[in-house]
C-alpha cells in the first residue's frame, strides 16, 4: 500500500489537472465558421426569400440595392462586427431588424415564418467557410418556407431531419449531384422537388427553401461559393447547424477528444471522493 503522504500528493496532482481542464475553453462544433477579428470585416449576403416580387434594402440607414427580386442574392457586402439595422421593403410589405454579425461569413435571409398569416422574417445563418477534404463539397440548407418541420432528402434517403422553419443544417459531401426533396417529418409527399442538386467540389452549396406550397410559390434559392479544398482533410460528412440533423453515422469530430476528456474528470472525482479531501479549484 502506497504512503499516505503520496496517495495525498497523486490526488492534489490529478485534482489540479482536472481544475485546468476545467478552465479550458470548449471546442465549438467540427467545422463551425471562426469569428473574425476586430478589425476584420465580416461578407454578408442579402437574400430575398419572399414571394411575389422585388424589394428594396437597406443596411444602417442606407440603400444598398433596390428591386432585388425574389430568390435573388445580393452581395457580398462588407459589414465590421457587430450590431447592425437591416431593412427589406416590397410592394405590400416592409421588415426592419437588428442583426449580429458575428462570423466571417453570414447569409441575412428575409423569408416569411412558419405561421402563414405572419409578416416577413429576418434571419441570419452563418456560412460554414473553412476548407473542405479533396472531393469533397460543403452543402447547406435552410429552412425558410411557409411549411411544418420538415425532412430533406438526397437520392430518396434522409439527409438532415426535422428542421423548422428559420434553422439549417450543413454536411460535407461527395461532390455529385444529388436528387433532392422536402418532405413533411416523418412523410412521403414532397413539399418541394424533386430537383438536381450539383453539389460542385471545393465549394459552399447554399439551398434556402422559400413560399408556401398551397399558392405554387414553393420553390429554392441556390447559391455557391468557393472554398479552398485541403488533402489533409478526412472525406467524412461532418454536420452542423441548428436543427436536429443528420442521419445516421454521421462523424463528429469534438467526441473524439471529449471521450478521454470525460474519462479523465470522472477518475479525478473518484480518486477525491476515495481520499475525502476537499480540493478548491
Amino acid at each position: 500500500m502506497a504512503p499516505a503522504s503520496l496517495l495525498g500528493r497523486r490526488s492534489a496532482t490529478v485534482a489540479a489537472l482536472f481544475c485546468s481542464l476545467l478552465a479550458l475553453p470548449l471546442a465549438g462544433p467540427a467545422g463551425g465558421a471562426d469569428a473574425p477579428s476586430a478589425k476584420a470585416p465580416s461578407e454578408v449576403y442579402l437574400v430575398q426569400g419572399v414571394p411575389g416580387g422585388p424589394a428594396d434594402v437597406s443596411v444602417d440607414g442606407e440603400v444598398v440595392t433596390s428591386g432585388l427580386e425574389s430568390t435573388g442574392v445580393f452581395g457580398p457586402i462588407d459589414l465590421e462586427p457587430g450590431r447592425h439595422m437591416v431593412a427589406f421593403e416590397g410592394d405590400a410589405w416592409s421588415v426592419e431588424a437588428p442583426i449580429d454579425v458575428k462570423t466571417a461569413s453570414e447569409d441575412v435571409v428575409v423569408h416569411l415564418p412558419a405561421d402563414p398569416g405572419a409578416d416577413p422574417a429576418v434571419t441570419v445563418f452563418a456560412n460554414e467557410v473553412e476548407p473542405v477534404g479533396a472531393g469533397q463539397g460543403r452543402l447547406t440548407v435552410a429552412h425558410t418556407a411557409v411549411v411544418p418541420p420538415a425532412d430533406i432528402r438526397a437520392s430518396g434517403e434522409v439527409l438532415f431531419a426535422n428542421v423548422a422553419n428559420g434553422e439549417f443544417v450543413t454536411a460535407d459531401v461527395p461532390a455529385d449531384t444529388y436528387e433532392v426533396d422536402v418532405v413533411p417529418t416523418g412523410g412521403d409527399d414532397p413539399l418541394l422537388g424533386p430537383l438536381d442538386l450539383e453539389v460542385t467540389p471545393a465549394a459552399l452549396t447554399r439551398v434556402f427553401a422559400i413560399g408556401v406550397p398551397e399558392d405554387g410559390s414553393m420553390t429554392a434559392v441556390v447559391q455557391v461559393i468557393p472554398l479552398a479544398e485541403s488533402s489533409g482533410l478526412p472525406p467524412s460528412s461532418v454536420g452542423a447547424g441548428e436543427a436536429g440533423l443528420v442521419a445516421p453515422g454521421e462523424e463528429r469530430g469534438s467526441e473524439v477528444w471529449l471521450l478521454p476528456l470525460l474519462g479523465l474528470v470522472l477518475g479525478a472525482a473518484l480518486l477525491a471522493r476515495a481520499r475525502r479531501r476537499h480540493v478548491r479549484c
